[in-house]
């Protein structure tokens, strides 16, 4: 009997995207914050696809690569393209926030990226989504990773509404020197 190991690891890889995106938003068994929070800023839609964009592009390319039909073999198992699109819009409308506290920033309950890890910050202007004016404006704060031992620690970039960029930066100018 000949087994074909494709389909099980393809759809494998599918779950694991969806269940790397959910770690992203969402983690029941997070501990609990210690440090005060002095902001929480939610996340519009398109903030949250902005946030997931790399393992969102990767599942969808992989979808339909693996959709195509051919004479070969078969990606995925069947029924994985409508579950893995189900899933993908799922992940996308969790509701998602940035948590500023007095030790760092973070997306919900998941761990924070802390002050003393960045050195310094830019604002980049708020823009509309495609160009379109009816959709509301974000803008960017990207965050410089500070040299560390070995190299440098990460840069992280925050995707905001327009609306809330004032608040955060004025917490942002106050914790990163």
């Amino acid at each position: 009997m000949d087994f074909n190991w494709q389909p099980m690891v393809g759809s494998s890889f599918v779950s694991f995207l969806l269940s790397f995106m959910v770690a992203k938003a969402w983690r029941p068994f997070a501990p609990k914050r210690s440090e005060d929070v002095l902001l929480e800023v939610p996340m519009g839609w398109f903030e949250r696809l902005l946030v997931h964009r790399t393992q969102g592009a990767l599942l969808i390319i992989y979808l339909l690569l693996g959709s195509i039909p051919d004479a070969g073999e078969t990606w995925f198992l069947e029924g994985t393209p409508s579950i893995g699109l189900v899933g993908l819009a799922v992940v996308l409308s969790l509701p998602m926030r940035y948590v500023f506290t007095t030790t760092g920033v973070g997306i919900n309950n998941n761990a924070s990226w802390g002050w003393k890890t960045f050195r310094k910050y830019d604002v980049r202007p708020a823009r509309s989504p495609f160009g379109v004016t009816a959709l509301p404006a974000t803008a960017t704060i990207r965050l410089s990773g500070r040299a560390a031992g070995r190299g440098r620690a990460p840069d992280r970039t925050l995707h905001l509404r327009a609306e809330s960029v004032n608040e955060a930066t004025r917490i942002i100018r106050r914790c990163v020197r």
